[in-house]
Parts: C-alpha cells; structure tokens; sequence
C-alpha cells in the first residue's frame, strides 16, 4: 500500500461528532415545523370547531398574513436566542419554545378577535398551532438528543502535565462510559508536540485546558472550532465565568462584554422567594409518608435523635442551623472533629445510607427555605469551620455567598462529593452570574434525575490522590506515555 492510500485510510477512519451537524438537522426542522405549524393547527381546528372554515376565500387571505408573521416571528425568535436543544439542553429549548410559540400564536389571533376580524373561538387555532408544533419539534429534539449521546466520545485533552492528568483521572474513573479518554497532550515550556495534529483525527470531542499559556489558547480554539465534525470543550477560568451569556458592546472600538452583577436582584430575589414558599408547601404535603416513617426507622435503629442540626453558612455568611435527618452515629465527631464523609464512610448508618443515596435526609431542609434561612436552589450550604479553610485557599470562595443557600444547585446536580472545592466553586459562580426563574426549574428537573444517582451521594475519594500510574492500574487501563503525551488503550485489561 502506498504512503498516499495509507493517508486516505487514515482520513477515511476518523472520528468525528454528529452533535454539531445534528444541530444543523435541528435548525431545519425548527423552519420547517415553524412554516407547517400554520395550517396544521389550522386543520386539527377546523375538525374541534366547525364554526368557521379558516380555509374559506373569504378567511384564508386574512390568515395567511397571520401565517408569515408567526412564521418569521418564530423563526426570528428561535434563533435569536440560540434554542438549540443539543448546545442549550433539552430542557431549557423545550421550556423557551413553549412560551415562545404560545406567546407569539395568542398575540397575532388575539389581534384577530381584537379587531373583530373572527370570534374568540379562534383561539383554540392558536393553541392548537402552538401544540402541533411544541409536540412535533420537541419529538425530533428528543431524537436528535439521543442519536447524538448514542455516537461514542473519544477525548484529547491539552494542558500542562499536572492539570491534564488530574482531568483525565475524573473523566477515566467517573465518566468512562459517556467520554473515553484516548490522548493526553502536555504543554511544556508553552510547547505542545505537533503530534496533536494527527492525533486528533483519532478522537471527536477536544477538551482544553484554561491553564494553558495564551498563545496555545487561543491556537488550539481557533484551530478545533473550525472544524464542524468535532466537540470543544473549554475548561474555563473564574473570569471566564462571569463572561457567559453577556452583551456584547463597543467601547472606543474595542470589543467589550458587558457585565451583569454577580449578585440576585431585588425583583428577582422577590420572585424566588414567592416560589420557594408555594414549592416547599406543596413538597411538604406530598412528602407527609416520609415524615412519618424515617423518624420511626432512625429511631428503631439506636435510639437517637431523628433530626441532626448543624450550624451552616448561607447569605452574606449568616449563620442558621440547618435541619436533616440524621444518617450519621449520634457519636460520629467525637474523635477527630469535623470531617469531609468520605466513601464508604463508616460513620454513616445502613439506613443512613439509603437516605443520603436518595437525597431524603435533606428533605427537613424544607423548614430551612419556608424560614427564609436557604432557598430550594442555590449553593450548598457549608459549615464555617470549612469555609474559613476554603477563604484562606481561594479567596473567590466569598462570591459564593452573594445568594442563599439551596437545598439543591447546579453544583450538586453537576458534581459529585469528590469533586475539588475550586471547581464546584465555577459551578456557584456561574449560576449566580446567569440566574433566571427557568436555570431554577431546570436544576429542579436535574435534581430529580440526580437522586438516582448513586455517584451524587458517595463521599470524598481518596483515589484521586494516586500517582496516575497506580491510578491507572487499579483501573486496568493500559497506556503509554512519555514527555508529550499520554496514549490510553481504550480496552481494559
């Protein structure tokens, strides 16, 4: 074979994403059920209420006007704000679509009956064409999401040596059915091998590292985002953070991000308070089974309290006592004092385990949030003795405490309990730096997806801490690595 056949065999063999092109098939989709909508909602109405026929030459000029203003309207209005399901979540693009395309189809037939134009019976077309295609395009986004978690992730990471390998640890151990790691590229003395090049081709998703110098930033993001058939991914700094999601501005000519504060507003805070009271209310009377069973088994268990009350830190670092059954031995602090649970924590009861597992021993958090002392979503509140450690290690830690703390938050819902306290940190922080009601419903939703988790409820891991040779080999993962790189065999031993 031929070095040129061998180059095109190669080519041939890459691996590539379909999450980038599949977001493509999903913007088509959103123009197309957005033009179809019209006149299918159109005809489901006409079979409900026969009371006009919006097809008649007297009513179809009329409606077909309507029809190009919903039809760009929802356009516009989709893209604008970016609603695709496979870079924003399913979640939120459905929850934008729907109130989207509800508003936009009652405005223009309330217009309609407004002016006398038709009877208000037309607003059943209204949301019967706002149905039809709220069902029909969220139908293909969930296919389009699973086609795109079913293509297998093989990773290159790039970073300096220590940062790389501590990444590549967390993903090989906690995600190595969801993201293989394949290639682990070093930069020395700001030098990355050129190897990188080749190699990549190998893999589908790129990770890189905020650690890196700035030149090879700025290289490698310009180089990997120009390529549609591959995922990046940027492991992004605390002032990074901060920079998501705003407006775009000019000064003087200058490029510039305009900045939101890294604080809840008046209004806003007015409003999650609203629903933490009628949410917590409505957890409260549906978690009544609860309430009268667990006390009973911990009780049954060693005769101890039910509940286990700790002093915690939430806004402006106020103290409150925060309120959880109690998972724990009554005597678990006696010796050694306050302590990280760590897995397999022995301190933690059989039943309290169950509990933890499930997330039920926070459920008297309830109390806490109708008091006003944390919110249902928000950072996890610590206890002081912690966070005065923390402060001394970062002093960023503060910023955490510009909101209440939560039951649940994005952090919890995004890491497990071995994650390191400077990346759920980056957590806190971008969720008060992109706070909205709908960020809140949609960690209300993960929560319930991370209750299932084992992962969420196990302790610290004292694993990471290995050398990543060790680390390697009670994985039994072989691979091989030298000055520039490291390359996994994907195949365990």
């Amino acid at each position: 074979m031929s070095i040129k056949e061998k180059e095109m065999k190669k080519m041939n063999n890459e691996i590539n994403s379909i999450k980038r092109p599949l977001s493509i098939v999903e913007k088509i989709f959103i123009i197309f059920l957005g033009f179809f909508s019209f006149p299918l909602g159109l005809s489901l109405s006409y079979i409900v209420v026969k009371e006009i026929n919006p097809f008649s030459v007297t009513h179809l000029p009329l409606l077909s006007i309507g029809w190009v203003v919903i039809f760009l309207l929802l356009i516009f209005s989709e893209f604008y704000f970016k609603n695709v399901s496979l870079f924003k979540g399913l979640f939120k693009a459905t929850v934008s679509s729907i109130i989207l395309s509800f508003v936009i189809y009652f405005s223009v037939f309330s217009l309609y009956v407004i002016i006398g134009t038709f009877p208000v019976s037309y607003i059943i077309y209204a949301s019967l064409g706002a149905g039809v295609y709220i069902t029909l395009l969220t139908l293909v986004r969930i296919l389009l999401v699973i086609l795109n978690r079913i293509n297998k992730k093989i990773a290159l990471i790039i970073g300096p040596k220590e940062d790389a390998l501590t990444l590549a640890k967390k993903l090989l151990k906690e995600n190595f059915k969801k993201i293989k790691v394949k290639y682990i590229f070093f930069e020395n003395n700001g030098k990355v091998s050129e190897e990188i090049f080749k190699k990549f081709k190998e893999c589908n998703s790129i990770i890189i590292l905020d650690t890196l110098t700035f030149e090879n930033k700025q290289k490698f993001l310009l180089y990997f985002n120009s390529n549609l058939n591959k995922d990046v991914f940027y492991c992004t700094t605390y002032f990074d953070i901060v920079l998501v999601g705003h407006e775009v501005t000019s000064i003087n000519d200058i490029l510039s991000f305009e900045q939101k504060p890294l604080r809840i507003d008046l209004v806003e805070a007015s409003v999650k308070r609203i629903i933490d009271i009628i949410a917590s209310l409505i957890i409260l009377i549906l978690s009544t089974p609860i309430w009268l069973f667990v006390p009973l088994i911990i009780k049954l268990q060693d005769g101890g309290p039910v509940f286990y009350k700790q002093v915690r830190l939430t806004k402006d670092m106020k103290e409150f006592k925060i309120i959880k059954f109690r998972s724990m031995r009554v005597d678990a602090e006696k010796v050694g004092g306050a302590q990280l649970a760590k897995s397999n924590d022995s301190r933690i009861t059989k039943f309290g385990k169950l509990i933890r597992a499930t997330r039920i021993d926070e459920i008297p958090q309830i109390l806490n949030v109708l008091k006003g002392d944390m919110s249902l979503v928000g950072p996890r509140p610590e206890r002081p003795e912690f966070v005065k450690d923390f402060l001394k290690e970062n002093p960023l830690y503060k910023y955490r405490f510009n909101v209440k703390a939560g039951v649940t938050g994005y952090q919890q819902v995004s890491t497990t309990y071995h994650t390191t306290y400077d990346d759920k940190l980056r957590y806190d922080l971008y969720y008060i730096a992109n706070y909205d009601t709908i960020f809140d419903l949609y960690i209300l939703f993960l929560t319930v997806k991370t209750v299932l988790s084992k992962a969420m409820a196990e302790g610290v891991s004292e694993d990471f801490d290995l050398p990543f040779k060790e680390f390697m080999r009670r994985l039994e993962l072989e691979y091989k690595e030298d000055e520039y790189h490291v390359h996994v065999n994907l195949k365990r031993r």
